[in-house]
């Protein structure tokens, strides 16, 4: 668990890499819910993260819940941050935002190798504004 508190402490709320050999492996892959896309290797990760704490000044993630099985660590997670960056080619909103995402990280010999992401883009979406609110009220009777 020890590992998986560096990551998020060092790599994602400080965006300080200097130990970023000791946290992930070399073969290190991450996966995000709704991509295709798989993130290959230490140096890809530290891209992502750098290209994120530009789009969201105060990128702060907090561990609200963390178990442990089988060599994975669960984390139940909440980000925050102000969108004063280009982020998914949304333009720049100054709103602060706030969500919440479930993180698996699976972890050998002290390192983690790999990481699953979810987090909740469409309430995201919805605070940034390009996204609009949900109807609140009872359901229409059809």
């Amino acid at each position: 668990m020890a590992v998986v508190r560096r990551f998020f402490d060092e790599l994602v709320n400080e965006g300080d890499f200097t130990a970023v050999d000791e946290i992930l492996a070399p073969e290190y892959v991450r996966r995000e819910a709704g991509s295709d896309e798989v993130m290959r290797g230490p140096e890809a990760f530290e891209a992502f993260i750098t290209d994120a704490r530009r789009a969201f000044s105060g990128m702060e993630v907090t561990i609200d819940e963390m178990l442990v099985a089988d060599g994975a660590v669960v984390v139940r997670a909440r980000e925050r941050g102000t969108h004063d960056g280009e982020f998914m080619s949304v333009e720049p909103t100054g709103e602060r935002v706030e969500v919440e995402g479930i993180v698996i990280h699976r972890v050998d010999d002290g390192r983690i190798v790999e990481t699953y992401a979810c987090w909740d883009m469409l309430g995201m979406m919805r605070q940034l504004g390009v996204v609009p609110p949900t109807e609140t009220g009872a359901p229409s009777k059809a």
